[in-house]
């Protein structure tokens, strides 16, 4: 009895397993021809009269199966022969999507899947078109091809900064809460990315904004009389305070009496030889280096301050002749300039270099033996804009592409941090730990190139 139930139970198990296996077993001839590879025999049977359009494999047309081996002359045959090329997939997806789903990038059969007439602006039900599926084999001629078309990325782009601006504007709030204080990472380069993405038509919760301003004006408040006696009454004024006028102006927040006297302070960091030095650099690679502490200085005079030009010439001229040796030195170094409106031969090759770090995968890094960042790669985007060069050429869209690619689900970008630990972690509700203050850095910067790729009010 007991054999019984067990050959009993085998059965029914094995009927089970048998019921989950899929049947892979062709339609059609022409079908099972596609599905073993036989263009010589799909030919055949396409001469013979087989219908382009009969059967279907798991939802994919036979058309739609030629064009996912990349075969370009059968598919030309079976256009031929009348077959669909309008025909999705049960997700909605084109021929063009598929064309597009080849790992070498080849732009051929995408080339002449347009000239048939594909639309290169066609959706599948999850809102994507054949530009998305080609990104994600990176900036390849396919790529190229349905730009070329007309297909733009826009509709990757929005989505990307809309999840972005909500993660910022989330954590920034949280972070003054526990900390009582405001930073570069969550308040000033956020309110640098807010006001870039107001520019191009994405709403920001306001209020929050608000919030987050009146903030930064009570700590600065609290210090500027004092600070005004004693420079080093403030950590870093260079960095840290240049960073948060510059944020403070994203917010369009007006000149006043305590404006005035941050810029006084900044001020009094200048040398002799122009530049702005800040602390030593064991905060990088925000806190790190004297072009960036020059260039914002620059920037945050030019904002708030009255009849610094002279401060502003000479800051210029330091960074005109000073060697950079970092992504951010490079990047800094192209912000101050462009922002000082110097010669243009010297904004040229400041460029130049720049671009010249450009990594084969779009991105740029921090370190010449780091990995390529969002934080790097959107820093050195802002900074080519900037100066002049275009968004549409094909350096900065291989960066926008990166960007794209490299962005977690909800919204932020992983970058590493490799600072001294002064201040002591505290949790502000950005993704990735211990790494979650430049993080937030970096997805502010990438936040800002991306909204730039977008036209004004776009």
């Amino acid at each position: 009895m007991k054999m019984l139930a067990t050959m009993a139970a085998a059965c029914a198990l094995s009927a089970a397993l048998s019921a989950q296996v899929p049947d892979f077993t062709p339609q059609t001839p022409l079908i099972g021809a596609l599905l073993h590879n036989d263009a010589a025999e799909a030919k055949r049977l396409l001469d013979l009269g087989a219908d382009p359009n009969e059967g279907h494999f798991f939802g994919l047309s036979p058309v739609l199966l030629a064009i996912t081996r990349q075969d370009i002359d059968l598919v030309r045959l079976m256009a031929a022969r009348g077959a669909d090329l309008d025909a999705r997939d049960r997700s909605g997806s084109t021929a063009l999507m598929w064309a597009a789903l080849n790992e070498t990038g080849d732009a051929r059969l995408v080339e002449e899947l347009l000239r048939l007439g594909a639309d290169p602006l066609a959706t599948n039900q999850a809102g994507e078109t054949a530009l998305v599926w080609a990104l994600r084999r990176g900036d390849t001629p396919a790529v190229s091809a349905l730009r070329k078309a007309g297909a733009s990325d826009a509709a990757l782009i929005k989505p990307s900064v809309e999840n972005a601006i909500a993660l910022l504007q989330k954590s920034g709030p949280q972070f003054t809460q526990v900390s009582g204080c405001y930073s570069c990472h969550h308040q000033s380069l956020p309110q640098m990315a807010f006001g870039i993405a107001r520019t191009r038509g994405f709403r920001v919760d306001e209020p929050s904004v608000r919030q987050q301003v009146d903030v930064t004006i009570r700590v600065l408040k609290s210090v500027s009389e004092t600070a005004l006696k004693n420079r080093d009454r403030i950590p870093d004024p260079p960095i840290a305070v240049s960073y948060a006028l510059l944020g403070l102006a994203a917010a369009q927040y007006e000149r006043n009496h305590i404006t005035d006297a941050m810029t006084q302070v900044i001020a009094a960091w200048q040398s002799d030889d122009g530049a702005f030095h800040p602390l030593p650099p064991i905060r990088p690679p925000i806190e790190s280096n004297s072009f960036t502490a020059t260039a914002l200085s620059l920037r945050a005079i030019q904002l708030y301050g009255t009849g610094q030009e002279d401060r502003v010439a000479r800051a210029s001229n330091w960074l005109r002749t000073a060697t950079p040796r970092t992504i951010e030195e490079r990047a800094m170094q192209l912000l101050g300039l462009a922002w000082a409106k110097a010669p243009a031969d010297d904004i040229r090759k400041s460029m130049e270099a720049l671009l010249a770090e450009q990594r084969p995968d779009g991105g740029w890094a921090q370190l010449a033996a780091l990995e390529t960042d969002a934080y790097a790669t959107g820093q050195a985007l802002v900074a080519l804009q900037t100066a002049g060069h275009p968004v549409s050429s094909l350096e900065y869209r291989r960066g926008v592409a990166f960007l794209l690619r490299t962005q977690f689900p909800d919204g932020s970008w992983l970058v590493r941090t490799r600072t001294f630990p002064v201040q002591p972690l505290r949790e502000s509700g950005f993704p990735h730990g211990k790494h979650q203050w430049i993080s937030a850095a970096g997805t502010s910067w990438a936040t800002m190139a991306l909204s730039l790729a977008l036209s004004p009010e776009q």
